[in-house]
């Protein structure tokens, strides 16, 4: 038995996995920690960019730059604005003392935010990182497991540039339709996470993890 022990303390130790209980830990160290890490990651496949979605996520529809996500029964919206990524906008934020939570990311030049506004019962989570952004509502006592599925999913986004270039000139992405602004938080629900009620029948579940897995080497 102890001979079985060290062995799987061995493979643990050099996998570079381990169990991390993320409640212990502030939310800025949690983003941190995976946005600061390179990972080439991938299980979504669009055009213009690319994406991995961490075990419990599941993808209901994507379109262009729009994804709706489901993590713990609940809808995640996901924007990629390539147009602004293609000019190189600037990203600008300024934390918000009236939110419950409000964090200016910058990290190896990529800028962002985090901010979180209490609505009800309900926590409105805000994330942008790197011309991506994702909104979610969230019960508080899951806050950090989902920051923390968000920060995966944001920091394995990968651009195209050669297939940007291209759709930038298309008439599909030169159209009148008005933007999704990420990088200015709503501090509400915005339109879009009701407009995406449209597109979901309802059917598509999502596995409720218990226990989050977190691969501290995860490349």
């Amino acid at each position: 038995m102890k001979k079985l022990l060290y062995l799987g303390a061995m493979i643990l130790l050099l996998s570079g996995c381990s169990i991390v209980d993320i409640e212990k830990q502030p939310m800025d160290e949690i983003v941190d920690s995976i946005i600061s890490k390179e990972t080439n990651l991938k299980s979504v496949s669009l055009e213009g960019y690319s994406y991995f979605l961490p075990q419990g996520v599941s993808l209901s529809m994507n379109d262009k730059e729009n994804s709706i996500l489901y993590y713990n029964h609940k809808k995640m919206y996901l924007y990629v604005d390539l147009i602004s990524y293609y000019h190189q906008v600037e990203s600008t934020y300024t934390t918000n003392p009236n939110a419950y939570y409000s964090f200016a990311i910058d990290e190896n030049g990529k800028k962002g935010y985090l901010e979180i506004t209490e609505i009800g019962d309900n926590f409105f989570i805000e994330y942008m990182y790197h011309y991506s952004k994702i909104e979610a509502f969230a019960q508080e006592g899951d806050l950090k497991k989902t920051i923390t599925i968000m920060s995966y999913i944001l920091n394995s986004i990968k651009m195209n540039d050669k297939i940007i270039e291209s759709l930038i000139g298309s008439s599909s992405y030169n159209s009148k339709e008005e933007q999704f602004n990420i990088f200015k938080p709503n501090g509400q629900e915005s339109d879009f996470l009701d407009i995406i009620e449209q597109y979901d029948d309802g059917r598509t579940q999502s596995k409720n993890e218990d226990i989050l897995d977190i691969d501290e080497n995860i490349e």
